[in-house]
């Protein structure tokens, strides 16, 4: 099952192995001060082990921020912790040290490993073995004498089980918040979908019936009116007033047809129709509206031109109803296989209490989300609205 599969990817790896990295550098001064203080004959192997142990830790959080260390961050955490254990092993053989200190240490290392890492099973039991194998060859070709080493270790191989067994615990916990949440994520999408198709029928029957109905209706008293003898002024009247009212009505189920489901979407595409219902947009709120493109292809696949168009549509509805805004732009631009839409306004901005008014913002946030992408807000002269989706090995339509 997809959930099972990518059950730790959904659960955002690189934010806490960079948290992990940045907790590990604000060990070094503090331990290394420490050390310093009650150990100043072993400066050069202190010295040697915080340089290893800051360079590792560095050296992963740069990766972070690399292509490959995004795409595998998996494999970083797994290499930072081996590397860790194996530099405290290292330090154990050719210092001096208390074997149940290194233990604890070490056990310490596994257990909060497992707990930021998520480790799957089988990365669980190389980290506990290459941890607790590097500690009994550090053991006993250490060259000074290690009295309770026995006993350490032996905490040491307790504390790997327990870890173990804890991860394997967590893991399944894990697995089932992924599970849940890719079944959500699949029903939103699902209702999303089923959302889009009543909107396009609905749209289809004010438009087909009931515009033609009415239609109808205006041709009717258009020609009543034309029949009626001269004499009946009063009643020619009113036959063209209720003709002006069926004309009028016929307009705003137009209006209506195309909120629901703008047929210039389906025929030309995603350009086209924002172009269309900015200029409506800005022609009933009286705000400057402005729509700007860079590197859009003609036609994009159905389900983003459908997110997008939506987005700004709920966008727009909030600068309408919340912002008070006087000019709103609307940005799309493509850059390394990914659409980028921002909508940025010159209003009021979001409340201090970071409280988005409305449901409007949940709703762009999940139909984003379900395509794979991400939205980010931002309030400061006004509000602007990030939204990046994937569009990478997409065909148009």
């Amino acid at each position: 099952m997809a959930a099972e599969k990518d059950a730790f990817a959904d659960l955002r790896l690189t934010p806490r192995l960079r948290s992990a990295t940045l907790i590990l550098l604000g060990l070094v001064p503090l331990f290394l001060l420490l050390d310093l203080r009650y150990q100043s004959a072993r400066r050069p192997a202190l010295a040697v082990f915080y340089g290893v142990h800051a360079a590792l830790s560095g050296a992963a959080l740069l990766a972070t921020f690399t292509a490959t260390g995004r795409r595998r961050p998996d494999h970083v955490a797994l290499l930072l912790i081996l590397g860790l254990a194996t530099n405290i092993n290292v330090f154990f053989h050719r210092v001096p040290a208390n074997p149940a200190l290194i233990s604890d240490v070490l056990t310490l290392l596994m257990m909060s490993s497992a707990f930021f890492f998520s480790w799957s099973a089988l990365r669980q039991v190389i980290v506990c073995l290459v941890t607790c194998g590097g500690f009994a060859l550090a053991g006993m070709m250490a060259p000074h004498e290690a009295a309770p080493f026995g006993y350490a270790f032996g905490v040491l191989v307790l504390g790997a089980v327990v870890t173990t067994t804890g991860s394997r615990v967590l893991g399944r916990y894990r697995e089932g918040l992924a599970r849940r949440q890719t079944e959500l994520a699949e029903l939103s999408t699902r209702l999303m979908s089923v959302q889009e198709e009543e909107r396009h029928r609905l749209s289809r029957d004010l438009h087909e019936d009931i515009g033609q109905s009415l239609a109808a209706v205006s041709a009717y008293l258009q020609a009543i009116e034309q029949q009626l003898p001269p004499g009946l002024g009063e009643l020619r009247a009113r036959a063209a007033d209720a003709r002006r009212l069926a004309a009028k009505t016929v307009a705003q189920l137009r209006q209506v047809s195309q909120l629901l489901r703008p047929s210039v979407l389906d025929d030309y595409g995603l350009m086209p129709s924002l172009q269309t219902y900015l200029k409506d947009f800005q022609e009933r709120h009286g705000v400057a509206a402005t729509l700007s493109s860079e590197g859009v292809p003609e036609r994009l696949p159905p389900p983003i031109e459908t997110a997008i168009y939506r987005v700004v549509q709920e966008a727009l509805s909030n600068v309408a109803r919340h912002a008070r805004a006087r000019h709103v732009r609307v940005a799309l631009a493509t850059e390394r296989g990914e659409l980028r839409l921002r909508v940025d306004d010159d209003g009021v901005g979001l409340p201090p209490d970071g409280r988005y008014p409305g449901t409007g913002l949940v709703g762009i946030r999940e139909r984003v989300q379900a395509l794979g992408g991400s939205l980010t807000v931002a309030s400061r002269a006004g509000t602007s609205l990030v939204v990046r989706l994937p569009i990478r090995g997409e065909r148009a339509a």
